[in-house]
């Protein structure tokens, strides 16, 4: 063979055959780069030995942490590893792929096995991923270079282990799917969207302490969040996960699927799979939707005002509560800003007469303000209140007389504007009211009182109060 074959021979053996990567062994020590906001310890790199490496997977974790344990304590988690692994090769891995699709395999490393670093993360971070790991480090020198999760190291022992193991590698399939396949990232409300829908589709959460039950109690407790604008917050993920699972009752999994494959990302790859999927209704409209089966919850009142996932059957917003007196004329203010894709629920009680609502809408953003009437004798009526122009009004008749309480909810769905601060005020009056001067014999009690109301001091007047509450409660004809 000539001296020029062989040269020619090493050129292609070194440059043009894929390039050869030594499989990491259990034992091995690797430093790994780490978000440095999310480290215990502000580090930006951190040092782990590879414990386990079962199918498909290699479980690292940080020298310091791991080294810190107990042989006890070593033994645990390694069989937890073991379960983990298993859980991951035969449910997780099978069910998230065949639906969504892969993750990038066998990726930028070669190895079609995917990293789980565990390490010291602040208490609110139970995991996340490095998009740029994904890339060589020719592209990014902070790559990792490899398909990779990282995993708060103190949640190992923890109840959710494998919820968060699918959350994560969710992520993954969605940087594979979306980013590396049209080049732009998913948005960020989005892309938690699929992640934390995962873990339903795993059936993870049909037990009574689960994941979402945890998550849907930050949205009962503030609900008002917004939906794409995202701070990272726990509150974040309650509204992201009420409306995923609201999304997904009424289209099927095929919503996400679809999303997912659509050039679009955000609102308008969600449009593209709605419109594919047949669906009549625009996004903003299925938005509102929401907002009024977020408080009704109701499926006898329409098939879009309810959950049909039997773990949120007892979801119900508690609305922001305004009360009118009960006699005389009156009138109430209330001026509020929101963030796009959210909502307040208002309820106005009291009174006696009519009721006229007014809105504003100053800024001429695209809001919608259903309301929901429920009378005294408990039933339901739900209508829309027309904005012309930048204002609208609702008169509600029998207020104090056939109608318990009205509420409001305003929204705003200005397309796909994240960020921006809308305000909107309210003013509600009592109108051909009882004028007649406030006097005990306007007030008709249900029961009997030792001296009139008028005589009475503010303890006296709190167990009235509470004595008719509670009688009113008996009768069914107190309906929150």
């Amino acid at each position: 063979m000539k001296l020029k074959d062989i040269r020619f021979l090493i050129f292609l053996f070194l440059f043009a055959l894929p390039a050869f990567v030594f499989a990491d062994n259990t034992g091995d020590k690797k430093d790994f780069y780490v978000e440095k906001g999310y480290s215990l310890n502000d580090k930006a790199q951190v040092s782990a030995t590879l414990i386990k490496s079962p199918d498909r997977l290699h479980f690292y974790f940080e020298n310091g942490w791991w080294n810190s344990r107990t042989e006890k304590q070593k033994e645990e988690i390694g069989s937890i590893l073991e379960s983990l692994g298993a859980e991951f090769n035969s449910k997780i891995y099978p069910t998230l792929t065949s639906t969504f699709g892969k993750e990038s395999t066998p990726g930028v490393d070669n190895d079609s096995r995917i990293t789980v670093l565990f390490y010291p993360t602040k208490s609110s971070v139970k995991g996340y991923v490095r998009n740029i790991d994904e890339y060589e480090k020719t592209i990014n020198p902070y790559s990792n270079q490899r398909e990779m999760v990282y995993i708060n190291a103190d949640l190992i022992t923890g109840s959710f282990m494998k919820e968060i193991l699918a959350h994560e590698f969710m992520h993954l399939i969605t940087i594979s799917q979306k980013e590396m396949r049209i080049g732009v990232p998913e948005e960020i409300w989005l892309n938690e969207a699929y992640s934390e829908y995962a873990v339903t589709l795993l059936g993870y959460n049909d037990k009574e302490d689960s994941y979402l039950k945890n998550r849907m109690e930050t949205f009962i407790e503030r609900p008002y969040d917004s939906l794409v604008s995202w701070s990272n917050a726990q509150y974040d993920y309650g509204v992201v996960n009420a409306f995923v699972h609201y999304l997904v009752d009424r289209y099927g999994i095929d919503v996400l699927v679809d999303s997912l494959k659509s050039d679009d990302i955000g609102i308008g790859g969600v449009a593209d799979a709605l419109s594919k999927n047949g669906a009549k209704e625009s996004f903003s409209q299925i938005f509102t939707d929401w907002t009024i089966a977020s408080y009704v919850n109701d499926c006898s009142l329409g098939a879009n005002y309810c959950y049909k996932n039997k773990n949120l059957k007892d979801v119900h917003i508690i609305p922001f509560g305004n009360y009118l007196p009960f006699s005389g004329e009156s009138t109430l203010y209330l001026g509020q800003t929101m963030s796009n894709y959210s909502a307040n629920w208002q309820k106005f009680s009291g009174g006696k007469g009519d009721l006229r609502i007014k809105i504003s809408n100053p800024s001429g953003a695209d809001m919608a303000v259903p309301y929901i009437v429920k009378s005294v004798s408990g039933a339901t009526s739900i209508g829309a209140i027309k904005l012309n122009g930048r204002e609208g009004e609702l008169v509600v008749s029998g207020m104090g007389k056939d109608v318990y309480s009205v509420i409001v909810i305003p929204s705003v769905r200005n397309g796909g504007v994240s960020g921006s601060e809308y305000f909107y005020s309210i003013t509600a009056n009592i109108v051909n009211g009882d004028v007649q001067p406030e006097t005990d014999n306007n007030i008709t009690l249900p029961f009997s009182v030792e001296k009139p109301l008028s005589q009475m001091n503010k303890e006296e007047l709190l167990m009235v109060l509470i004595k008719l509450i509670i009688y009113l409660l008996g009768q069914g004809k107190l309906h929150i």
